[in-house]
C-alpha cells in the first residue's frame, strides 16, 4: 500500500470529485464499515483536457461495491434522443391515438420531407400524451433511485 501511495504522489495523480456517494464499498453488516475503495485517478494533463470530469456512483445491485462511472463532460449539449416506451403498448388508448395522429397529419411537398414532418408531429403528440397518461416519469424515476440510495445508506 505504501508503494502504491508513493506512486500516486510521485505521479501527482488526481482523484476527481465523487458525485452521489461518500464511499464505494461496504461490508453490508449490521454495523457497516464503509470505505472509498474504487476511484479513477488521472494526470494533471488529462485533467486539463477534461476539466469538468467527475466520478459518479451508480446504483449497487448485487455486489458490495457501488459501480462508478467517469463522466468527462457532464453537460448535455444536444437534445435527448426519442425513446419508445414499451409501456405505451399496454395503454388501452395508445393504438387508437397513434393511428389518429399518424393519419391526421396533413403536409405537402416531397414524400421524404412529409414523412419526416409526420414523425415530428407524432413525436410531439406522443410526448404530450405520455405526460397526461403516465405523469412525469423522469421525476418518478429520480424519486425511486433516491429511495434506493436511501435504503443503501440505511443498510
Amino acid at each position: 500500500m505504501r508503494d502504491f501511495d508513493s506512486f500516486i504522489r510521485e505521479c501527482e495523480l488526481l482523484d476527481p470529485p465523487l458525485r452521489n456517494a461518500s464511499f464505494t464499498w461496504s461490508n453490508l453488516q449490521e454495523s457497516p464499515v464503509c470505505k472509498r475503495l474504487d476511484q479513477f485517478l488521472y494526470s494533471n494533463e488529462w485533467g486539463q483536457l477534461f476539466p469538468q470530469g467527475l466520478q459518479e456512483a451508480l446504483i449497487r445491485r448485487t455486489s458490495d461495491h457501488w459501480p462508478i462511472a467517469l463522466d468527462t463532460n457532464p453537460f448535455m449539449w444536444a437534445p435527448t434522443p426519442f425513446r419508445f416506451e414499451n409501456m405505451w403498448l399496454q395503454h388501452p388508448s395508445f393504438k387508437e391515438n397513434f393511428r389518429n395522429w399518424w393519419r391526421g397529419f396533413q403536409g405537402n411537398g416531397w414524400e421524404g420531407h412529409k414523412f419526416m414532418r409526420r414523425l415530428q408531429s407524432v413525436k410531439a403528440k406522443l410526448k404530450e400524451w405520455n405526460k397526461l397518461s403516465f405523469g412525469k416519469l423522469n421525476e418518478k424515476k429520480k424519486s425511486i433511485l433516491n429511495d434506493l440510495a436511501n435504503f443503501d445508506a440505511i443498510e
